[in-house]
């Protein structure tokens, strides 16, 4: 009789034509789409150009999303880019193109129904385990993207999982940002989770929404993680069964008695309001011990934090308030499907009204392309990295927070704890 098999063992098994698979094992699997971006793109085109692939066998797999460089600007070779990628697409008669303005291919993903429960994409970025949240199952390959377009497949080594289970609910003025920052600060420097794919689970998940999942995910592997997956509810089942076009799917669970290489529990309650101190993505401290320190520019967006109820939360802050005089506040929503729905709802225009610059969807001062820091600036995001040099001059400090601490601290022109401004806007 089979061992039992966690979330991941039975969607790689299912992908390689197995029952069942081991950990450690070396599989070829079938992956049900490949997804890349444009900025890995001339490196990509000029290796199948080597290879002297002509033609692609499943262009219906392939989903390319123009997301890094969501403008062209003068000077800059993103605009060849563009044309190449989009050329190439026509020719190999892909129709998963999604040009700049789109947004992040996390959300290109899930919006547009690619990432359904038990599906397999091949990726080149690990933060785009946030499609986990649907109950998909990311792996990235990095450069190797390209061989599974030209085979529809690729060998993986099958790897182990990690649980976290998460109780309680989350206090006032916290966000799933403080929560996956906690995370890392304790797993990331002893490795605890590395290489694994990390389930989650524990009746604190149905306190948190759907965007909140994908925080959780996205962050993730900052840890070392491999990936990360989440067993579907019935708010998932309902978000895919609304975008699956009748594609096929089917909600996969880990079997009783699987087996873990680390457990983890976390009390949403005991979670406080968290900033990351630069250098390093796990420095994550509690906001008091960096509060005071005067800022630049606060930035909110991107695949950790693009997402609706981000902005919300950050509208809530600054509706009626000002950004102050001399931080500049740059907001990014993560994708087209955010963007309408946020100025719909009236976001946009309250985020603009108090001093907020509205950038198209996509990475934009994520990875550095705009908001570039000039000398011993300080820059406070929701973005992923904060390594020295990641936005501008090597001697500027990137700090990273959750959205309620990044809008509190924009209009204090400081960091500071979002909660007594919260508590105000709630009176």
């Amino acid at each position: 009789m089979a061992a039992p098999q966690t979330i991941a063992q039975k969607i790689i098994a299912a992908h390689c034509g197995r029952d069942h698979v081991e950990v450690g094992e070396y599989v070829t699997v079938t992956p049900d789409y490949t997804a890349c971006q444009e900025l890995f793109w001339p490196g990509h085109k000029r290796n199948l150009e080597r290879i002297g692939v002509d033609r692609i066998p499943r262009p219906d797999k392939a989903v390319m999303v123009i997301d890094h460089s969501t403008s062209a600007a003068m000077g800059s070779h993103h605009h060849e880019t563009h044309r190449t990628l989009r050329d190439w697409c026509a020719r190999q008669g892909i129709e998963n193109f999604f040009g700049p303005g789109n947004g992040l291919r996390h959300l290109v993903l899930t919006e547009r129904g690619f990432a359904r429960p038990g599906t397999l994409i091949f990726s080149d970025e690990g933060n785009i385990a946030s499609i986990g949240a649907l109950g998909a199952l990311n792996l990235p390959i990095s450069t190797e993207v390209i061989v599974a377009i030209i085979q529809d497949g690729n060998w993986i080594a099958v790897p182990p999982s990690a649980r976290i289970t998460l109780t309680g609910r989350l206090g006032f003025g916290v966000t799933a940002r403080d929560v996956i920052q906690t995370i890392l600060r304790d797993c990331s420097p002893d490795g605890r989770l590395l290489q694994c794919c990390v389930e989650f689970d524990g009746p604190g998940l149905a306190t948190l929404s759907l965007d909140d999942w994908q925080t959780l995910l996205a962050s993730l592997f900052h840890s070392g993680a491999y990936t990360g997956i989440m067993t579907p509810d019935d708010r998932v089942l309902d978000y895919v069964r609304a975008r699956d076009a009748g594609r096929p799917w089917q909600a996969v669970r880990a079997d009783p008695g699987a087996v873990y290489m680390t457990e983890l529990t976390y009390d949403l309650s005991a979670i406080a309001p968290m900033v990351t101190v630069p250098p390093d993505a796990h420095g994550a401290v509690p906001v008091e011990q960096a509060a005071g320190l005067h800022i630049d520019q606060a930035t909110i967006g991107f695949c950790s934090n693009g997402r609706l109820d981000d902005l919300r939360e950050a509208a809530r802050l600054l509706r009626g308030r000002k950004v102050a005089p001399h931080v500049t506040l740059y907001v990014t929503p993560g994708s087209r499907g955010v963007y309408v729905e946020a100025a719909k709802e009236g976001i946009l225009g309250d985020l603009a009204e108090a001093g907020a610059t509205i950038l198209a969807p996509g990475c934009t001062t994520c990875w550095g392309y705009q908001g570039v820091l000039n000398a011993n600036e300080v820059l406070i995001s929701t973005q992923q990295f904060n390594y020295q040099g990641r936005n501008g001059d090597r001697t500027s400090r990137v700090f990273l927070a959750g959205p309620a601490v990044v809008a509190a601290s924009a209009i204090a022109g400081q960091i500071v704890d979002p909660r007594p401004m919260l508590a105000e806007a709630a009176r």
